[in-house]
This record gives structure tokens, C-alpha cells and sequence, in this order.
């Protein structure tokens, strides 16, 4: 992926119009254009201010994955809240008592659907890193 893919990239999922990111970098619209189109090369200085601006590292801007480590997407995040949700409300249910489980009080609850959620996306991670078929690892 090229710089100016990357800028594009950047600034359209969030949003952002050539014109607020020119203001922001203190250069013209056009400047911003011709860095998305790979006709100019931005400046060093130009570069730390879009990473700035967008909250990114520079080797993000330059394309630079170190690990091309999975992530979560947003259905995976709905995924894991919807079956959380499913296990707290078994918590309550009178058949986990019976394995002797309880949760007494609302901190405990707490504790123990961080312990689980932080479980399932460790899972779920791991998942994604061992079974997607390599081409379609970045």
C-alpha cells in the first residue's frame, strides 16, 4: 500500500476532509491531493503532523506492520459481548449454585466478567492467528 493509499485511508475513515487536514498541517488543500495521488512526497516534519493528527505511529503511515498480528473486528467484539452476556445471565441461575459456584456481590460479578471476557478475546485472537489460511494474512 502506497503513502498516499495509507493518508487516503486514514483520512476518510475518519471523517476528515482534505481542507480540515491542510488547516491543520498549516499547507494548502492541494498539497494534501497531490500526497494522496503519490505525485509529492510530504516532508518529515509533515509526516510527524499527520501521524499526530490521526493518532497513528510512523511506521503506520508508511505501511510498516511489525507483527501482522490479528485484531478484533466488530463483529468478533459483538460476538464475545453477546456470549458474555449469555454466561453472566447463567450466573444467576439456580444450576450454577449447585456446582457450588456463587457470586456474592457485585464486584466479584464484575471481576469475574473481566476474567471471561479477557478469556474469550485471548481465545478468539489466538483463533484467528492459528486457523486463517495465510492468504488472507496480511
Amino acid at each position: 500500500m502506497t503513502f498516499g493509499e495509507i493518508l487516503y485511508n486514514l483520512r476518510t475513515s475518519r471523517n476528515v476532509t482534505q481542507s480540515e487536514l491542510a488547516k491543520y498541517l498549516k499547507i494548502s488543500k492541494s498539497l494534501i491531493s497531490m500526497y494522496e495521488r503519490n505525485q509529492r512526497k510530504p516532508s518529515f516534519e509533515i509526516l510527524e503532523g499527520i501521524a499526530d493528527f490521526f493518532n497513528v505511529d510512523m511506521n503506520t503511515l508508511h505501511g510498516i506492520n511489525k507483527n501482522n498480528a490479528p485484531t478484533l473486528n466488530k463483529r468478533d467484539i459483538k460476538t464475545i459481548a453477546s456470549d458474555l452476556e449469555s454466561m453472566m445471565n447463567d450466573l444467576s441461575s439456580d444450576d450454577f449454585a449447585a456446582y457450588g459456584g456463587t457470586v456474592d456481590d457485585d464486584s466479584e460479578r464484575e471481576l469475574l466478567r473481566s476474567a471471561i471476557k479477557t478469556a474469550m478475546e485471548i481465545a478468539k485472537l489466538q483463533a484467528k492467528r492459528d486457523f486463517t489460511p495465510n492468504k488472507y494474512k496480511k
